[in-house]
C-alpha cells in the first residue's frame, strides 16, 4: 500500500486535474465521506499540511513541535490502516500515481528502525528548515499541487451546498451512506440498483408513450453501467423513492 503522503499527493494533484470539469463534484463528494467525515484521517491530513508549511517557528520549538507530530501521526496511522487501505483504494480508481510531495514526513514516520536513523533524521532536518522559514502564501496552479485540508473543506462544503440542501434527517442518512466502506457498500449499492431497475422495466412494460419509454430506456442502460462509489449509491436512493 502507499504511503499517506503518496496518497496524499495524488488527492491534490487529482483535484487539480478535475478542477473545471463535471465529475469534481463526484470527487469531492467522495473525499467529504473518505477524508472529512474521519476525524483520525482529517487531523493526519491536517499534520501533512502542517509540517509542510512554513511557520516562522524558533528552532528549538521546532524540534519538539517535529517529534510530538510524527509520534501522534505513527499512531494515527496505526489505527487507521484499514480506513487508509480503503483511501487509497479509492484515490488509484480517480488517478494511479508513484509521486510524493511528502517524501521527508513519510520518511520520518514509517521508518522506525535503528538503520534508517541517518535518513530520518535528515527528513527532520529538512522538515525542520520549513518550520523555522517564513510562511510564503502561493496561488494554486498547475505548479503549486499541495492543497491544504482548510482549501478541501471549504470546497468540499461549498460544493455539497450546492448540490444538496438537506434537513437533519436527510443529513443523518448522508452521514450513514458516507460511512460506508468495501463490501457494505457494494452490497448496498447492489441492491438499490436493483431495485432502482426492477421498478424501471416495470414502468417501461407498462407505458405507451414513446417519449418516455425512450428515457427509460435510457436512464436503465445508464444505470446498468453506474460505478459503485458513495454519490452514485445517494443518488440511487434518492431515485428509488421517487419511482
Amino acid at each position: 500500500m502507499n504511503t499517506f503522503g503518496t496518497i496524499k499527493t495524488n488527492i491534490e494533484n487529482t483535484a487539480i486535474e478535475l478542477a473545471k470539469k463535471p465529475s469534481f463534484k463526484r470527487f469531492i463528494f467522495e473525499f467529504n465521506g473518505m477524508v472529512l467525515k474521519n476525524k483520525d484521517i482529517s487531523e493526519l491530513y491536517y499534520i501533512y499540511d502542517d509540517l509542510s508549511t512554513g511557520k516562522s517557528l524558533d528552532k528549538d520549538l521546532a524540534n519538539d513541535y517535529i517529534n510530538e507530530s510524527i509520534e501522534y501521526s505513527q499512531i494515527l496511522i496505526e489505527s487507521q490502516s484499514k480506513n487508509i487501505n480503503y483511501l487509497n483504494i479509492w484515490i488509484n480508481s480517480w488517478n494511479k500515481s508513484n509521486k510524493n510531495n511528502y517524501s521527508d514526513i513519510d520518511n520520518a514516520i514509517y521508518n522506525k528502525g535503528i538503520r534508517n536513523l541517518e535518513s530520518v533524521l535528515e527528513s527532520k532536518n529538512n522538515i525542520k528548515k520549513t518550520l523555522i522559514s517564513e510562511n510564503k502564501k502561493l496561488a494554486i496552479s498547475e505548479q503549486k499541487t499541495n492543497l491544504p485540508i482548510s482549501s478541501m473543506v471549504k470546497i468540499a462544503n461549498e460544493t455539497l451546498k450546492k448540490e444538496i440542501n438537506l434537513n437533519e434527517s436527510e443529513k443523518k442518512e448522508l452521514n450513514e451512506i458516507l460511512s460506508l466502506n468495501g463490501n457494505k457498500l457494494k452490497e448496498e449499492f447492489e441492491r438499490v440498483k436493483s431495485i432502482v431497475l426492477s421498478n424501471l422495466k416495470n414502468s417501461l412494460n407498462e407505458s405507451k408513450d414513446s417519449d418516455l419509454n425512450n428515457t427509460i430506456d435510457k436512464t436503465i442502460q445508464k444505470i446498468e453501467h453506474t460505478k459503485c462509489d458513495h454519490y452514485e449509491y445517494y443518488k440511487l436512493k434518492k431515485l428509488s423513492l421517487g419511482l
